[in-house]
C-alpha cells in the first residue's frame, strides 16, 4: 500500500485525531475512553494503549458487543500511530497452542512480549512483519464487517476474499483461532465458522429459526449438520441411542441401510465429522447431550491412536482449542472397535483391515497415555495396541450386514445395562 495516499491528511496543520477519521464506525463510541483518559501515564505515552483497562472500567461495554469494541480499538490505535508519526503498535497475539489469556496488549516497542504471545508490530521495516500485520488486519476487517451486518462467514470465504494475501488456507485458520483465543471468546463470537463438514442421519427433525422444517428421517444419505445458531428446535422420534462414527464411508453404509431406523436396539441418530471433528459437529452433538442427557452416546472408531484421539476430542475437547467452551460430550462411551473384536481370527471378516503400527502411531499413542483426562479403559486399549504393535480399521467387521449385526449386539447390551442400572 502506498502511504502517500495519506499525505493530504498528514499535511494538515492540525491533523484530525483517529476518533474523527473512524467516526463512521458503527460502534466507534466504544473506544472514545481511550482518548478521554487524562491520567499522567497516558499523557506521557500517547502511543501506549492498554485495551484491557478500557474494558474493565467502561460500564457501557457490558450491554454491547465486546468483540466489535476490541476490533475497533485496534483500528483506532493503528490510525493513531499513523497520524502521530511516532510510536509503534505492538500486538501480542495469543496462540491457541500456548497458554491462554483474554487480553490484547498494546505497548510501546520497547516492551517485551510475554512468552505466550506472538508479536506483530506496526509499522515495521521487515517485509514478513508487514505481511503478518496486513493479514491480521484483513481478517479483523472481515470479521468486523460480519459482526456489524449480522452475517456469518466461513474461514474458506475469508481465504477467497484475498487469496494472494493469505497464500494458503492454513494461514487464515491459524489467525482466526488465535484471535478468538486472544479475545477470550469462542470462534463463533467473531461470526466466523468452518465450512459445513459433518453429516447426520436419524429419526428426528430440525426446525430452523426461519421456521423451515427438515425431516432427517426422509433423507436416506443424511444431511449436512447446520449451524446450531440457526436451529430453533430439534424433535426426536423414539430415539434410543446416538452413534458417532469416525469415517464417512461407514456412516453412508449405516445411513443408506437405514440402520438408525431398523436396529434391534431401537431407533437412533448417526453422526460423522469425516475424521477429526469440526466445531460445528461438536456443538451439535453437545446440544443433543445437554437437551437429552438420558440418551447414550457411543463412538465407533478405528482401533488406532487417531481413532481414540477422535473419540477423545468429542468427549474431552481438543488441546488446540481448549479455550472454546460448550464443545464436550462427557457421557460419550467408546463402543469400538476394541482389541477383543479382532484378536480371535474367527471374528475378523476382512484381514486387510489389520495393520502394523507406524512410528507416528506409536508417538501419538505415547502422548495420549500422558494425558490426565484419558479414560482408564481407553488407556488399556492403547497399551494393548502398543504391545501387539497392531491397529485395525472398522472394515474388519465386514459389510453392512455384518456391521449391523455387530452394532446391534453392542447397542442392545448397553441398553440392557442402562435398564438394570435404572432399576
Amino acid at each position: 500500500m502506498d502511504f502517500n495516499l495519506l499525505s493530504g491528511l498528514l499535511a494538515e496543520p492540525e491533523p484530525a485525531t483517529s476518533r474523527n477519521l473512524l467516526s463512521g464506525l458503527p460502534h466507534s463510541g466504544l473506544t472514545t475512553s481511550l482518548y478521554n483518559d487524562t491520567s499522567d501515564s497516558f499523557q506521557r505515552n500517547p502511543a501506549t494503549l492498554q485495551i484491557s483497562n478500557v474494558f474493565s472500567d467502561s460500564a457501557i461495554l457490558a450491554s454491547l458487543n465486546p468483540v466489535i469494541a476490541k476490533i475497533e480499538s485496534i483500528f483506532e490505535a493503528m490510525t493513531d500511530c499513523i497520524l502521530r508519526e511516532k510510536g509503534q503498535l505492538t500486538i501480542q497475539l495469543n496462540s491457541r497452542h500456548r497458554k491462554k489469556t483474554s487480553t490484547v496488549h498494546y505497548t510501546k516497542s520497547s516492551t517485551r512480549p510475554t512468552a505466550d504471545a506472538t508479536t506483530i508490530r506496526f509499522p515495521s521495516k521487515s517485509p514478513r512483519e508487514a505481511w503478518k500485520f496486513a493479514t491480521l488486519l484483513r481478517i479483523l476487517e472481515l470479521s468486523h464487517d460480519a459482526l456489524v451486518t449480522g452475517t456469518v462467514i466461513t474461514k474458506r470465504d475469508i481465504y477467497y476474499r484475498d487469496p494472494e494475501l493469505f497464500m494458503k488456507q492454513a494461514v487464515v485458520d491459524r489467525y482466526v483461532d488465535d484471535l478468538a483465543c486472544t479475545f477470550g471468546v469462542d470462534r463463533d463470537a467473531l461470526n466466523v465458522v468452518a465450512a459445513a463438514k459433518g453429516l447426520v442421519a436419524g429419526s428426528f427433525s430440525i426446525m430452523r429459526k426461519n421456521k423451515i422444517i427438515v425431516d432427517c428421517s426422509s433423507e436416506s444419505e443424511g444431511i449436512l449438520i447446520p449451524d446450531i445458531r440457526e436451529i430453533e428446535k430439534i424433535e426426536l422420534y423414539d430415539v434410543k441411542w446416538i452413534l458417532v462414527v469416525e469415517k464417512e464411508a461407514t456412516f453412508r453404509t449405516l445411513a443408506t441401510s437405514h440402520h438408525w431406523r431398523d436396529s434391534q436396539a431401537g431407533k437412533g441418530i448417526i453422526v460423522t465429522a469425516k475424521g477429526y471433528p469440526d466445531i460445528q459437529t461438536r456443538k451439535f452433538l453437545h446440544h443433543l447431550y445437554v437437551t437429552h442427557p438420558e440418551l447414550p452416546i457411543h463412538a465407533l472408531v478405528d482401533f488406532d491412536p487417531d481413532g481414540l484421539g477422535i473419540a477423545s476430542t468429542y468427549k474431552h475437547g481438543s488441546i488446540n482449542l481448549s479455550h472454546q467452551t460448550s464443545l464436550t460430550v462427557p457421557s460419550l462411551t467408546y463402543l469400538g472397535i476394541r482389541s477383543s473384536d479382532f484378536v480371535l481370527p474367527e471374528r475378523i471378516e476382512d484381514e486387510r483391515g489389520v495393520l502394523r503400527l507406524s512410528a507416528r502411531d506409536r508417538r501419538i499413542a505415547g502422548k495420549m497415555l500422558e494425558r490426565e483426562d484419558l479414560d482408564e479403559e481407553w488407556g488399556r486399549e492403547l497399551r494393548v495396541m502398543l504391545m501387539l504393535n497392531v491397529k485395525a480399521e472398522i472394515q474388519i467387521l465386514g459389510g453392512w450386514k455384518s456391521l449391523g449385526q455387530w452394532l446391534d449386539g453392542k447397542l442392545c447390551v448397553d441398553l440392557m445395562e442402562d435398564i438394570v442400572m435404572q432399576e
